[in-house]
């Protein structure tokens, strides 16, 4: 389990997002995003190598509160071939410059969910070092084929196969649904 470091980062990973997130076909505002962290939880790079955190973020530019789901992946050195993914750099306080990628274009983070889908990898805390996340559900453990990610995932029912995360709204009521689905 990876330690979560109390420090800043500059640019910070809600400014990134929202210049990145403006540029993407999921994106539903009409302008700048107002971004606030509402949930989201890590996986582990079995290597330590790569911080690996899946981001549930709401926008609270208007009354919508739009929640939108953007894995990010951070490395200390480029990522060879995945320019496509990147969102920003940014000066980490204590590991100094970190890519930070969108991480559905990331090797170690497509194994880390086939191994979270097996029952081989725990979902970890977003904000704590060294625990686990309760609730972050996995449905069909065990079962193998391709993660979807939702990039705007909808609290309610969960039916089929795949990750339930849990948010919450503007109110601070928890909430949850699929995050990732089996395709």
């Amino acid at each position: 389990m990876g330690i979560i470091y109390n420090t800043s980062m500059n640019p910070s990973k809600n400014e990134l997002l929202a210049k990145w997130l403006v540029t993407q076909d999921f994106y539903d505002g009409q302008g700048a995003p107002d971004l606030q962290d509402v949930g989201g939880f890590r996986l582990e790079d079995p290597a330590g190598e790569v911080g690996m955190e899946l981001r549930l973020v709401a926008d609270r530019a208007d009354r919508s509160e739009v929640i939108y789901h953007v894995p990010f992946s951070y490395r200390a050195e480029a990522l060879e071939g995945a320019e496509a993914y990147l969102v920003g750099t940014s000066d980490h306080g204590i590991l100094g410059l970190r890519y930070i990628y969108d991480a559905t274009g990331d090797p170690v983070f497509t194994a880390q969910l086939n191994e979270l889908l097996a029952g081989r990898a725990v979902p970890q805390h977003q904000n704590n070092s060294f625990e686990e996340d309760s609730n972050v559900r996995v449905l069909g453990n065990g079962v193998s084929g391709t993660l979807e990610v939702i990039r705007r995932p909808v609290a309610g029912e969960v039916t089929g196969q795949g990750v339930v995360g849990s948010w919450e709204n503007a109110l601070g009521q928890p909430l949850s649904g699929l995050v990732l689905r089996i395709a």
